[in-house]
């Protein structure tokens, strides 16, 4: 999906519920295309679990088809999440059961490969605990259809990930005396996971999430001010995070009836013309043609600068470095 939509991929990191793909954006994208981008490369990770699971059970289907003498649950029960299906058995003696154990492990196999493809799915999309693919569509969908600050969405990131990875290291603590190998794989995602949020929150506070790629919205290449021209844009050389936006604070009084002595204009108020404006006026404006000239000038340099491109922007910044 990333290079589908332009960009390329630059590292791939295996671990044990899967693996967290790093990519890289094609240049000159507006801030809602990246975020669109970074949408559908997050979701197309969990889609995958739908062309897996239904090969899967078809294999299943098909395998159980071909054992009918073996009593089966049907294959579409072990795509229910947290469901109970009736495995079979094995016993040569009785009929109904697996006579061999490579047909056994045969189907258990199969049914094995179905539900880890829901679990998986489940984990990955209703547990926001980052760098699961949940905590990644939350952050995308609050900058995307809430208007959400990138801030914003890294408070509600950290706010969810970090109790959630506590839960799990507390839940696996609770349960290890039972022995096997999944409470070390799941102690090990959940310090994972609390190290990952603890280095955003950290970022966060620094006020440099813009440096990590979940982020990077949080800074803008242009920043706009106010000069004697009026409002123009220049690039932004700051090294930290855009400001947040502060909600405005309006102070409500109290409403009183109006208690003043207004003044009434008369029926016969009449403007005054322009040719009754002071004489000084007059005579300045139409004896100061350099003025007025040096005005114009100074209308159209800004006009022309307000037009400059951000590249042409980058290259009168650094020559004005270089004769420095």
């Amino acid at each position: 999906m990333a290079r589908r939509c332009g960009g390329s991929i630059s590292e791939v990191l295996l671990w044990p519920f899967g693996g967290i793909c790093f990519t890289t954006r094609p240049q000159g994208r507006s801030p809602r295309e990246k975020l669109v981008d970074d949408l559908y490369i997050v979701a197309a990770g969990p889609a995958t679990h739908f062309p897996m699971g239904a090969a899967w059970v078809l294999l299943l289907a098909g395998y159980a088809a071909a054992c009918s003498h073996v009593v089966t649950a049907p294959a579409w029960k072990y795509l229910v999440p947290f469901g109970s299906a009736m495995g079979p058995c094995m016993n040569p003696n009785y009929p109904g059961c697996f006579s061999t154990w490579s047909g056994f492990l045969c189907y258990s196999f199969l049914t094995q490969a179905v539900q880890l493809n829901v679990m998986l799915f489940m984990f990955n999309v209703f547990f926001p605990m980052y760098p699961m693919d949940g905590a990644k569509l939350i952050v995308c969908s609050l900058q995307l259809f809430c208007g959400a600050s990138a801030r914003c969405a890294a408070k509600v990131l950290i706010g969810t990930s970090i109790p959630l990875a506590v839960f799990f290291i507390g839940h696996t603590l609770m349960g290890i005396h039972g022995g096997g190998l999944q409470p070390g794989i799941t102690m090990y995602m959940g310090f994972m996971c609390l190290a990952e949020s603890y280095k955003i929150y950290r970022l966060y506070k620094e006020e440099k999430l813009y440096t990590h790629p979940l982020f990077e919205q949080a800074r803008s290449d242009t920043t706009r001010i106010n000069d004697g021209g009026g409002p123009a844009a220049r690039l932004n050389t700051e090294q930290r995070d855009d400001p947040e936006a502060g909600t405005s604070q309006v102070q409500f009084s109290e409403m009183r009836a109006f208690s003043g002595a207004g003044r009434t204009l008369a029926g016969s108020y009449e403007a005054p013309s322009l040719n009754e404006r002071p004489p000084d006026a007059a005579r300045q404006a139409s004896s100061d043609p350099a003025g007025r000239r040096a005005w114009l000038d100074r209308v159209e340099h800004d006009m022309a600068h307000k037009a400059k491109t951000v590249r042409e922007l980058e290259d009168e910044q650094l020559s004005l470095t270089r004769r420095e």
